[in-house]
């Protein structure tokens, strides 16, 4: 029979305590103790090129007392955490043997990690009001020992071919693919522009090729085709937020018009070839991206577009979100978005180049892309929006600790066309003169990678080309108003 200890006495707690104390109290005092580094140990690299590693432990030499090597100790551990390939790193500080009596001046540190996995795989499916997902995603992480990503991803979606005329609906079924490869690798070190002698792993390139068909029927009258490639240069700062610099190439193709297609989708179907640079800002302070109760979001995006193709435009778009907690489980979130295009050298905006508004991640109570200008059974989407949220999410009996949250909600928010011809002030007007508003409530779930929502949505306001969607709504998705 295993033996039972007995629990530390009141004296043994007490001098425990005073041992932690004493030693707390010898590594404060000890901070400015002058101290240098005789050398950097590495263990359990095997796969990771050690020039790689050395490059962003290297700032440990520097250090010129104890409190330096702790410091840079610590912050070597946060960089090779951020490369992406260890899944635990840790640290110790060790004497030398040194044999001209030296030792007391030299210290050893010694770094332990342990690489993770390389090779990922993941199936899923996803399901919403609209369609249902099927997904695969497989990642070689570390490929080539550099930090290294290569990931292909491919989903395909089927729908409900369900005609936007309600006696013409059929029980066949549309569909809508998308494949992406991708190559992404840490720049270490850092370029000769950035601080010499000190290598981060935030500072990131990517390269990618993806081939996507979407079946546009739910609320448009065709489907679209696009091929192309895109070039990125990441920055990522925890505290300053993430820039992301991109060009992105891609040859387009509106088809498989319907008979009964509006004139606003004729008259862009065909091809298209999109050439343009990109700036994307994002900054998340929030505790939970998914569903959060606390913290302040941001992200803006602008795209020029126009270096090559026959696609000119300037577009921007920012968004906001901030969460504040209540007490006793309670949260408050308030979201709020908008966006502008412009054509350029007096082109007319494409139909997939305009914003849409309007489902159960935007504006409850209203179908998807159901807010804004219609050409007959058509959503023709518009130059210009904004939109706005207010939600309240709430504790549920014997559910507290679970991600599982009442839903109170209020949103509303408008899409139009914007008229180069007319004031900026009578465009602006337009804008704001008529929102779109719904309130309602219902249940918020938190997966790991995503967010579910069951609401039951009422419209308060529309305009006459709106689609209310009144009654229960479900979505599902990342980001949501």
């Amino acid at each position: 029979m295993a033996e039972t200890l007995p629990p530390p006495s009141a004296a043994e707690r007490k001098k425990a305590q005073d041992e932690a104390f004493r030693l707390t109290e010898l590594v404060v005092n000890s901070q400015e103790r002058e101290l240098r580094v005789n050398s950097i140990r590495i263990e359990g690299v095997d796969y990771t090129r050690r020039t790689i590693v050395e490059d962003l432990v290297k700032p440990i030499l520097e250090s010129q007392n104890l409190g330096d090597i702790i410091a840079e100790s610590r912050e070597a551990c946060h960089r090779l955490s951020r490369l992406g390939v260890f899944k635990d790193v840790g640290v110790t500080l060790d004497t030398p043997t040194d044999p001209y009596g030296a030792a007391g001046e030299l210290v050893d540190v010694v770094l332990t990690v342990k690489e993770g996995p390389r090779l990922y795989a993941r199936t899923g499916a996803d399901f919403s009001n609209y369609d249902t997902t099927t997904n695969i995603t497989a990642r070689i992480s570390n490929a080539f020992g550099a930090g290294e990503t290569i990931e292909g991803h491919a989903s395909y979606a089927v729908q409900p071919n369900v005609a936007l005329n309600e006696s013409a609906a059929s029980f066949a079924s549309e569909s809508g693919s998308y494949f992406q490869l991708l190559f992404s690798k840490p720049l270490v070190p850092k370029p000769v522009f950035q601080r010499p002698n000190r290598a981060d792993p935030d500072a990131r390139v990517e390269l990618a090729a993806y081939s996507t068909n979407r079946n546009m029927s739910l609320y448009m009258s065709h489907e679209e085709e696009a091929k192309g490639g895109i070039a990125r240069y990441k920055t990522i700062d925890p505290l300053k937020g993430t820039h992301e610099f991109s060009y992105d190439v891609a040859w387009r193709h509106v088809h498989k018009v319907t008979q009964d297609a509006s004139w606003s989708i004729r008259q862009d179907a065909g091809h298209s070839l999109k050439s343009a640079v990109g700036h994307t800002y994002t900054r998340d302070h929030r505790d939970d991206s998914m569903l959060p109760t606390e913290g302040s979001f941001i992200k803006t995006r602008e795209e020029l577009a126009g270096l090559g193709g026959d696609v000119r435009f300037v577009k921007g778009e920012a968004e906001g979100q901030w969460a504040h907690p209540l007490g006793g489980g309670f949260s408050l979130t308030a979201s709020l978005r908008g966006g502008l295009l412009l054509p350029l050298f007096g082109q007319r905006p494409r139909i997939n180049d305009r914003f849409t508004l309007g489902g159960p991640n935007t504006i409850r109570g209203f179908r998807q892309s159901g807010v804004g200008p219609m050409d007959k059974q058509d959503a023709v989407g518009g130059d210009a929006y904004w939109a706005g949220g207010l939600s309240l999410f709430t504790p549920l009996p014997y559910l507290i600790n679970k991600p599982l949250k009442g839903h109170v909600f209020v949103n509303g928010g408008s899409l139009a066309p914007v008229n180069t011809r007319d004031t900026l002030e009578n465009n602006a007007r337009n804008l704001i003169r008529s929102p779109s508003v719904s309130a309602g409530l219902g249940l918020a779930v938190r997966f790991s990678i995503l967010r579910l929502e069951l609401n039951y949505c009422l419209p308060l306001t529309a305009t006459t080309t709106d689609v209310a969607k009144p009654g229960f709504q479900f979505g599902i998705g990342i980001t949501y108003m």
